[in-house]
């Protein structure tokens, strides 16, 4: 018998079915969080996110519409999670939600959510700068990650950071593979977070980088894309002692701005 046979591959595990399993949290919905949504020692944030916001998005029928969200990175998360939800307020018209994410080594990410109906307003205002928008990627140019690192349920065009250019801004078009069914809000949140800290185009050689705390505030009442492809801007505008402060965007194919988002992320060089 040939032994690579008995060599084990990771477990290709969908959003979806990850989604699924998180249900509306507690302990009788244990999440088992394969190799292939991690990075490095930990969940890769933007799933753990999705998977708060799911949870929460559960806890009682006819929320309004998710309008922004604050996220603490507190520490890792592998192996069995389990969602905790709790009502914080609930208004006529705003529900302020806390949702954490529990790993073996205790609570890893605190989250809060604040789901908001529409008003009819007299004051409105637009003013963000779009970033340089390259052409969306054809099929024959996309390519994913390796099969342990969570990129490997995403599609995207060439290195998602290409060290050799230094530079405080990270912009790609990014795809998730399989996202048939899923709720675009979910999708937004998993994506949001798919690029490296923008810190990273600045650094000589390799360092640890770790996101801290993470603002992201839904900006479009329609979420839809072509062919499911988000342009992800990310741009560093300071960093000193350890610590770096980015603005982010998220972009449809339309060119139309989707959600804005802030981190905090600390860096060791």
């Amino acid at each position: 018998m040939n032994d690579q046979t008995n060599i084990e591959k990771p477990i290709n595990t969908s959003l979806a079915e990850l989604l699924d399993q998180c249900g509306t949290g507690g302990e009788s919905n244990p999440i088992m969080l394969p190799q292939s949504w991690t990075q490095g020692r930990t969940a890769f944030g933007g799933v753990s996110t999705a998977l708060a916001y799911h949870a929460a998005s559960h806890i009682e029928n006819e929320l309004p519409p998710l309008r922004s969200a604050q996220i603490a990175f507190t520490g890792p998360l592998y192996g069995t999670l389990k969602a905790e939800t709790k009502m914080l307020r609930r208004g006529r018209n705003t529900a302020f939600v806390q949702s954490d994410l529990y790993g073996e080594k205790g609570l890893g990410l605190h989250c809060g959510f604040i789901f908001a109906a529409a008003r009819t307003t007299q004051i409105t205002a637009s003013d963000m700068d779009p970033p340089d928008f390259p052409p969306i990627p054809g099929d024959e140019q996309v390519h994913s990650g390796p099969p342990q690192f969570f990129t490997s349920n995403m599609e995207f065009v060439g290195k998602r950071i290409d060290t050799a250019k230094k530079t405080n801004r990270l912009t790609r078009w990014m795809r998730l593979k399989e996202r048939t069914g899923l709720d675009p809000v979910t999708e937004i949140l998993l994506m949001g977070d798919s690029l490296p800290p923008s810190i990273m185009g600045m650094l000589d050689k390799n360092a640890m980088v770790s996101s801290m705390n993470w603002q992201v505030n839904i900006i479009a009442d329609e979420i839809a894309s072509e062919n499911g492809w988000w342009l992800i801007d990310s741009r560093t505008h300071h960093a000193d002692h350890g610590a770096s402060s980015q603005f982010m965007s998220v972009w449809n194919s339309k060119r139309e701005l989707i959600a804005t988002g802030m981190q905090s992320v600390a860096y060791y060089a």
